[in-house]
Order: structure tokens, then sequence, then C-alpha cells
């Protein structure tokens, strides 16, 4: 065989500087391979070297990078954003107390602004030693973050399940009411909006627990709940509405459950109003809509809620019984300051007018805000400015304009 793997002579060794390249490229080979992002920084914490894995990740190309801080560049925040002090940048604090760091959570800015959550290790170039500086390796970490959120989502839905089921077995799921004020005559009313009540008192908002009842199926049962106590309150003498999930909109059950109530309280129906949203409406608008003309045929009143804010927000107007519109918050809030809101609700009140609706605008939390409403003429109100909501029982029947 010839050649030098066959011929039985050894291979001459590499010369020295031919072995220190070797090295070196091999060392190349691996930082530029490697999937995650890899800096190299000095004891300032400028920024020596980076891999192709890092400017792909963080948008900087070397060139823009080596050379500058490295905090300036990707700012130490912690997973919420937080931004932190220079003086606490992990980076640098590495090399300068001569530690290894692992698994450091964070957030790195990228380029273009956008931020990334990543895990990071640092250590020392060479602890001990004449070289100064550390060895920065991160990888992005959105997919991992998102599926410990989720994860985390489920075993939070999964703990409210069972507080959800013991309130409404203890009784500890409590009505507050919120006025809604007349702004040019007519009968003041009131939104009842729910609450649940912990063992200990505490008092815990709807949107803590309320898509866990969804996901889970009670919420059906809570609307049940809401639907007799409203009724209750409508039996003595009070003008309240009653917001409806989506689920139970369209529920045949729940209609012959309210015409029942109704006749069984001796309630005026008018006293009680029906709010529905166009998530609801969306899900099965046939059902929905036999629902409303349902409750109209009781005698009772249905307001669309968030209005404006869906596509389909206007065409439910001419086949629903609506009586009222309730103006979303979002275009209520900072009434006196965004000219695009003021058309915005002066749009929407002209068209109300020309369907023969009112109008309630939610959200209202100053005084000027609640002039302009006036001016525009909208019908009612409603907002911290105008009252906050209070437990249903404390309030006095609200009589009529």
């Amino acid at each position: 065989m010839g050649g030098a793997l066959g011929s039985g002579r050894e291979l001459d060794a590499p010369e020295p500087e031919s072995a220190e390249s070797l090295t070196l490229l091999l060392q190349s080979a691996v930082i530029e391979n490697i999937t995650e992002g890899l800096c190299v920084i000095d004891q300032d914490g400028i920024t020596l070297m980076m891999n192709s894995a890092a400017s792909r990740l963080l948008g900087w190309s070397a060139d823009e990078l080596v050379g500058r801080p490295i905090r300036d560049v990707i700012p130490n925040q912690d997973l919420d954003r937080t931004p932190g002090a220079a003086s606490d940048c992990k980076l640098v604090q590495a090399h300068q107390e001569q530690r290894t760091i692992q698994a450091l959570e964070g957030v790195f800015t990228r380029k273009d602004g956008s931020m990334v959550p990543v895990t990071c290790s640092v250590a020392p170039l060479a602890p001990g030693g004449d070289l100064c500086g550390a060895v920065v390796l991160f990888r992005d970490i959105t997919v991992e973050k998102a599926e410990r959120e989720r994860a985390e989502h489920e075993l939070q839905g999964d703990r409210w399940l069972g507080r959800i089921r013991d309130a409404l077995d203890e009784n500890r799921l409590r009505l507050y009411s919120q006025p809604i004020v007349p702004l040019a005559g007519g009968t003041q009313r009131e939104e009842l909006l729910l609450r649940m009540v912990t063992r200990d008192g505490e008092v815990i908002p709807p949107g803590a627990f309320l898509p866990a009842a969804e996901k889970f199926g009670l919420i059906g049962e809570i609307d049940r709940w809401v639907v007799g106590e409203a009724i209750r309150l409508a039996a003595d003498g009070r003008c309240v509405e009653v917001n409806l999930s989506a689920d139970s909109v369209g529920n045949q059950e729940l209609l012959e459950l309210i015409c029942r109530e109704l006749r069984e309280r001796g309630a005026d129906p008018s006293n009680l109003v029906f709010e529905i949203t166009e998530t609801a409406l969306i899900q099965d608008f046939d059902a929905a809509e036999a629902f409303a003309r349902g409750l109209a045929g009781f005698g009772c009143k249905l307001a669309l809620d968030d209005f404006g804010t869906g596509f389909g927000s206007f065409t439910y107007l001419s086949r629903l019984p609506v009586m009222y519109l309730k103006i979303d918050v979002e275009f209520v809030r900072n009434l006196g300051s965004n000219p695009g809101n003021q058309h915005l609700v002066k749009s929407i009140v002209y068209l109300a007018r020309g369907f023969g609706h009112q109008t309630i605008a939610e959200g209202v939390e100053d005084a000027e805000t609640l002039a302009l409403l006036r001016v525009y003429g909208v019908d009612y109100a409603q907002g911290f400015h105008t009252g906050r909501p209070v437990p249903a029982v404390a309030r006095k029947p609200l009589a009529r304009a």
C-alpha cells in the first residue's frame, strides 16, 4: 500500500505554531457552531468578541458591538422587564468577583428595541489567573417561558376550581352595585358587579376567578345565582343591570328560569336590564337573538355592552331589541384630551338616536369628562366620578327621577 498511511512510518508531529493554529481554528469552529449566543467581555464590561448565534439573537453585528459596554447594548433587566442599575449588572459582577453564575434569567434588548427573555451563564476567563474578563453564554427562552406561564396558568385554574366550588356551596358570592346616573332626566339605576369573598373576608374581583369558572363549566351556575339575586333586588323596587356570560346567552333553560323567578317574586320586569357583549353574540347569533327577544317579551330591557369595540356592533342594532348602548370605557377615558374619542362618542350618540336607543358612558372618572358627555347628549354616566361600587345590600333603593 502506498502513501504515508501505508508506509509504516509515523507521521511527523506538527510544529508548535501549527498546533497552536489548529487549536485556535478548532476553538473558532466550535464557538461559531454552538446554538447559544456567546460574548466575551473585559474587566470593564467592554465587548471583545461575539459569535454568530449572539448576532442573530440580538440583531447586532460583531462590528457594532465590539468595543462597547455590554450593559449599554443589552441593559440589565429582570424577567418582568424592570430596568436594573448599571452597577447591578451580573455580567460585569461575575468577573469582578471571580465567580461563575449559572442559569441567570433576565431580558436582553435587541437592536430593534424589542426584548427577548434569556437564560445565561457567566464565567471568568481564567479564575485566579492574569486574564481579566468573562465569557457570557446565553439562549432565548421565549418558548420555554411561555410554556412555564401556560403551565402555571393551568395550575392556578385548577386551584381556582376548588375555591369557586367552595364559594358557591358556602354562599360566598356577593353582588356589588355601581350607580348609573341620568344626565338629562330618566331613571337612575345600578349595575350589579360580581365579587367572591374568601373565608378570611378578602374580596376577590371577578377577573381573578371568572376565567376559571368559564373553563371548568361553573359559569352557568354562577349566572343562575346572579340572575336570582338580581330579580330579588328588582322585586324590591330597584332598577338593576346584570351581566350575562357568553355561555349563558342563548341558554333556553336560563330564559325559563328568568321567567319563573319574575313570576314567583312578583318583580317588575322593566326594573331589569340584561347586558350582552358582542363576544356573546358572535358565538351563536341566532340563539342569542331568540334569547334577547325572549327577554324583551317578558318586559325586560337589553343593553349592548362595550359598544363600538367590534366590527359587528352596528349590524346587531337592526336585529336585536336593544334599548341601551354602553359606550366602551376605552372611548371615554381621557375624553377631554383625545379628539378622536370625542368624534367617536358623538357619532355613537347620533347613531343611537337614529335607532331610538339611549347611551350609557362607562369609565367616567373626572368632572371634565362628565361635562363633555352632557354636551354630546349622552343619556347616562357610570364610573368612579359618579359613584364607586359598594355592596348591593348597602345601597338604598334608587328612586325614579
